[in-house]
């Protein structure tokens, strides 16, 4: 598989924990990692669905299950 970036892993880590896209944002931001938009996250997901051929970020998420990072999403999201 290919690499995934910083960026990458952090969205799909979020989202794995449970996180919303709002909460993503908070999570993009809280790592320092930017663009953090609504827009900016759902198009990487639309990017990312299609690199790795899932038609939900569900499927997308278990298929990159072994790149989420440990995170405590109660304290990221303080």
């Amino acid at each position: 598989m290919d690499k995934l970036s910083k960026y990458e892993v952090y969205i799909i880590s979020a989202l794995a924990h449970g996180a919303t896209i709002i909460q993503t944002r908070k999570v993009l931001r809280h790592y320092k990692l930017r663009p953090y938009s609504e827009s900016s996250i759902d198009k990487k997901l639309s990017e990312l669905r299609k690199r790795y051929q899932c038609k939900t970020t569900f499927q997308l998420i278990y298929k990159l299950r072994n790149r989420v990072e440990t995170m405590d999403l109660e304290e990221v999201l303080k």
